[in-house]
């Protein structure tokens, strides 16, 4: 007869606890991860270590993004952690990477070639074939060629002559006028007695009846053409070259040097501030086609190679006071800026045109917002 099996064991002693003892063994030779990958698939339920997934990335890398990089130890005793240094290290890694030379955009617009450099400037005549002489002494002066009616102009005869008559001869004016455009020891005398002349005629002539004379817009064009500015449209080949017959009429003058560029930013500011006085005094001498003719004839000489990085306060000033008498406002804000778009092919010039209008009026900031509407083909 079988004895029935006990349903719990007699021997309650633990388990042996011998391969907890056991000494580890070494681990295996450190193969790399594409023969781990190749000769050991991991099984697809089993996760792949984070530190072996990082050390095949940077072993694909290119020598150029291995360098500098910290090393990533694959131990079962270390793994990727994200610390503030290699943070720091990956993102000047990208930065360097995607990093933009400054000498790409110049700090600077290039300007356009607008004014030639003379070597002597051009002769202004003094209409004076219908001027009658009060004394002798203007006489002489009228009947004087244009090197001795220039030493009247630095001696101060002229003030003399017509500072306090009752009446200054438009044609005189005109003729200072010209003289702007000569070098510094001409242009400087003669913007002085223009100014006082123009002055003096304010105070001496009641408001009912008051003449002031203002150069009209081809005046003005023939002075920056007399300072060497060109017109593309008229010289689509490049600047003008003057011919041999002009060098040697302009040779019968006193010779100067070409003039500099501060030379020039000098000449072109003296026409500046007269033609801020012409629109203080006489706000409707022009009508708004001219000031928009002369607003585009101005910022085109602004933009002179010559003259990026000289101040232009005297223009910025000129601009403002234009836009302010523009009677058809804001109807001709479209038209304005369409046509300064065409001043200049370089949208680095474009960007330097518009910030030639000040944001100190409403005008200003409309030129401003509004901005210049811009072929995107042309950029």
């Amino acid at each position: 007869m079988q004895m029935p099996r006990d349903s719990f064991p007699t021997d309650w002693s633990p388990p042996p606890v011998e391969f907890l003892n056991k000494p580890k063994k070494a681990p295996p030779a450190k193969k790399g991860p594409l023969e781990d990958l190749e000769k050991d698939p991991p099984d697809p339920n089993q996760k792949v270590e984070l530190a072996s997934l990082e050390e095949l990335f940077w072993n694909m890398a290119s020598p150029s993004q291995q360098a500098g990089t910290p090393e990533i130890s694959s131990g079962s005793s270390q793994c990727y952690i994200n610390n503030l240094d290699y943070l720091l290290q990956e993102k000047r890694m990208l930065v360097e990477k995607f990093s933009v030379s400054l000498q790409v955009i110049s700090p600077v617009h290039p300007g356009e070639t607008v004014f030639l450099p003379r070597r002597h400037p051009l002769p202004c005549f003094l209409d004076s074939s219908r001027l009658k002489p009060h004394s002798p002494l203007e006489e002489l002066f009228l009947r004087s060629s244009l090197p001795e009616q220039l030493s009247f102009l630095h001696n101060g005869l002229l003030s003399n002559l017509y500072l306090h008559a009752a009446d200054c001869p438009q044609p005189l004016l005109q003729w200072l006028f010209q003289l702007l455009t000569w070098p510094p020891e001409t242009s400087s005398r003669a913007f002085g007695l223009l100014w006082d002349l123009s002055i003096d005629g304010l105070f001496r002539q009641p408001d009912e009846d008051m003449h002031f004379w203002c150069p009209s817009l081809q005046e003005v064009k023939e002075v920056f053409s007399s300072l060497g500015a060109y017109n593309p449209a008229l010289y689509p080949q490049g600047p003008f070259q003057h011919s041999a017959r002009v060098l040697e009429s302009e040779a019968s003058l006193d010779s100067q040097d070409p003039p500099q560029e501060v030379a020039l930013d000098i000449k072109l500011n003296y026409i500046y501030k007269f033609l801020t006085l012409c629109l203080l005094v006489r706000p409707v001498s022009y009508t708004d086609a001219s000031i928009l003719d002369l607003m585009e004839l101005l910022c085109r000489a602004g933009l002179d190679v010559g003259l990026c990085l000289l101040p232009k306060t005297d223009l910025q000033q000129l601009l403002l006071l234009l836009l302010e008498r523009i009677q058809e406002w804001p109807g001709k804000l479209q038209p304005l800026c369409c046509a300064l778009s065409w001043v200049s092919d370089h949208h680095h010039n474009l960007l330097a045109l518009v910030q030639f209008f000040l944001d100190v009026t409403p005008r200003g900031r409309w030129v401003l917002l509004n901005h210049i509407p811009r072929d995107l083909s042309r950029i």
